[in-house]
């Protein structure tokens, strides 16, 4: 079946069901008739309803499926010990033996395309909401902006995972950019041009319309944050610049006492926006590397990594990471990932930071030396670094290429188990390089020609859609 066959023709239905869940677990108030009896023009009925769709979006929207893939299939962990039999996860991706049928490699893709149809429906149906004032108009325009933006989100996160090049060609086949809800459509591959021509329309137009910022929604910093993103994608370097200032002028960097906090959902500091998780959420971003039932460790981090940092005075080491030699005597690794654990009876529930304000001085620094702008790319590395290492001097770069390097490499700090790392390597057209105590021949080197540098579109889709062709290299 094709990429809307996988997903119900009754799916706000699905969605208010979702939603049901979501506000009863936080409110214990709802007042929807039962869910067998739920219409579609019960959404569009009251700007309150309609919102309580929104909500479903978010309720139903999991990155947690593209940051698996971008921290396993890079430098970023080590296979758990134990991290085998029935209850094994993510070896193919971590060994580049997957298939095109792998779940794990469908998901981003099934979760992607249901997220947009239930953004393409709500956008379908708004203009029918009835508005009783001045201040419910402005709450419509304020929804249309969080769902375009969110739409341009997962399109962009489908891009990351899929596109044919890695590298940023407007001739390459990216994704399909669905703009309707259409049940039995069989749409083909855009060029990547094609496909940032929809996107950049979605965010110029939400732009205007999200006056809101709150860290638990699409609000206008965190579309700022995705415009800056995809604009260094896409080698856009004065947009990337232009986005990332606005952002920085909001939301300064975290201090020391509240970095540690952000990890444990005990301050918001630098935090554009994240993805609550609770407990009925059914991926959490501790599920990645950690299997609760079992008691098992899946992936500890990579030795490559842990050696990057000052484990003295460097705040992301002892904030992402731990050893516990007791661990050994069970048959774990002694180190942990510590980013995603969260806390006593609540393991694993950490709120997903999809935006923040680290990542947007890199992608500043990155873009501004593309630019031309030695001093600015110096300033905003050396700038980031003192906010996270005490004692930090900065330091002085003597050509582009030792600063270009030193951006990738604080990007691999700075931003791990964020879904970064793989596409970052991607995007540059560079090969996955492992440590020997990280993995064992033939895992340490993913070179850039190897069929599984590039992930497929799933096979179900390819089955199904004939449309869809060509699939990336090699596939």
């Amino acid at each position: 079946m094709n990429l809307y066959h996988i997903f119900s023709t009754r799916i706000i239905q699905l969605l208010l069901i979702s939603t049901l869940l979501f506000t009863v677990s936080c409110n214990k108030m709802l007042d929807l008739k039962p869910t067998d009896q739920v219409e579609e023009a019960d959404v569009f009925s009251s700007v309150e309803k309609l919102e309580r769709g929104v909500l479903g979006v978010y309720e139903g929207w999991y990155p947690e499926y593209t940051i698996r893939i971008g921290s396993l299939m890079a430098d970023e962990c080590r296979i758990g010990l134990r991290n085998s039999g029935v209850l094994a996860a993510g070896q193919n991706l971590f060994r580049w033996t997957y298939s095109s049928g792998d779940d794990e490699v469908l998901a981003p893709w099934k979760n992607g395309y249901q997220v947009i149809d239930r953004v393409n429906r709500l956008l379908k149906g708004l203009p029918k909401v009835p508005a009783k004032n001045e201040t419910e108009v402005k709450k419509i325009n304020t929804l249309k902006g969080e769902l375009l933006a969110a739409r341009a989100y997962a399109h962009f996160a489908l891009y990351q995972v899929y596109a044919y090049s890695g590298v940023y060609d407007p001739n390459a086949p990216a994704v399909p950019y669905m703009v309707t809800s259409a049940i039995a459509s069989q749409p083909s591959r855009p060029k990547a041009a094609e496909f940032f021509t929809l996107f950049w329309k979605d965010l110029t137009e939400a732009e205007p319309l999200l006056t809101e910022n709150t860290n638990l929604r699409m609000g206008l910093n965190a579309s700022y944050a995705l415009h800056a993103r995809a604009a260094l994608y896409t080698k856009n370097n004065k947009e990337a610049v232009l986005y990332t200032t606005k952002v920085i002028n909001q939301l300064p960097l975290s201090g020391f006492s509240d970095f540690p906090m952000i990890w444990k959902d005990q301050s918001n500091a630098e935090v554009i926006f994240k993805l609550k998780r609770t407990n009925i959420s059914i991926m959490r971003p501790g599920d990645i590397f950690y299997n609760i039932a079992a008691s098992r460790i899946l992936y500890a981090p990579a030795i490559g990594l842990m050696n990057q940092y000052d484990p003295v005075n460097d705040v992301r080491y002892t904030s992402w990471f731990r050893t516990d030699p007791s661990l050994t005597a069970q048959g774990d690794l002694p180190e942990v990932i510590t980013k995603y654990e969260g806390t006593d009876g609540a393991q694993n529930r950490s709120d997903l930071k999809i935006f923040r304000t680290g990542e947007m001085y890199l992608i500043r620094a990155e873009a501004a030396l593309n630019n031309g702008d030695h001093a600015t790319a110096a300033n905003d590395l050396n700038s980031l670094r003192t906010a996270r290492i005490k004692g930090y001097q900065s330091a002085h770069f003597t050509s582009t290429a030792e600063l270009q390097s030193a951006i990738l490499n604080e990007r691999y700090k700075e931003l791990p188990y964020e879904g970064h790392r793989y596409f970052d390597l991607k995007r540059l057209n560079k090969p996955v390089s492992r440590m020997i105590e990280d993995a064992q021949n033939p895992y340490q080197v993913l070179a850039t020609e190897a069929l599984h540098y590039q992930l497929p579109i799933p096979q179900a889709e390819v089955l199904a859609n004939p449309n869809i062709r060509p699939n990336n290299k090699g596939w």
